[in-house]
């Protein structure tokens, strides 16, 4: 996954606000209300996936509706990487909480356990995790009835990736908000 992030961020698609702030949430919205329910599918199994090849058009794609999402939105061209960023991240969170949920788990002990939200402390996921952070992660399912030793490899990977995803964009929503 995290060939996939760099080889998004190296094609230099996106964008970021520098729009009135009563255009923030319109922006933030954008990519997310426009994007085909088919798209949004490839883009999370794309980074759920390591073949950044054969994703590469599916970024190309979405490089196009942020860029549009920018234009229509007033967004600074300086602010690209920063929108991209927050825009992928926003459709894979969503893409692996939606995996997740049909795996019967809940994202909220992810939530709970690293602080993610828009007070949380959001820790910077953008490389490895920690092996405290695992752990925290672990404990929280445990804490919440789940028998983990039960909950298949593939599923703890998509856990993973959604706090990866998370971290992006928390993080990125506030460098946005920011401006």
């Amino acid at each position: 996954m995290t060939r996939i992030w760099i080889a998004a961020v190296a094609l230099g698609f996106a964008g970021v606000p520098g729009a009135a702030l009563a255009q923030d949430g319109a922006a933030l919205d954008c990519v997310a209300k426009t994007i085909s329910p088919d798209l949004r599918a490839q883009i999370g199994a794309a980074m759920a996936g390591s073949d950044s090849d054969a994703a590469r058009p599916l970024f190309e794609q979405f490089g196009a509706l942020s860029t549009d999402c920018m234009t229509k939105n007033g967004i600074a061209a300086d602010r690209k990487d920063v929108y991209f960023d927050y825009n992928l991240a926003r459709v894979s969170r969503e893409w692996f909480a939606g995996q997740i949920r049909k795996a019967g788990l809940s994202v909220d002990p992810v939530d709970r356990s690293l602080d993610f939200g828009p007070k949380g402390a959001n820790p910077d996921l953008s490389s490895d995790m920690t092996e405290d952070q695992i752990n925290t992660i672990i404990n929280a399912y445990t804490a919440a009835g789940v028998d983990v030793e039960s909950v298949d490899q593939s599923v703890w990977e998509k856990v993973g990736a959604y706090a990866a995803a998370s971290s992006i964009y928390w993080n990125r929503r506030q460098q946005f908000l920011s401006h």
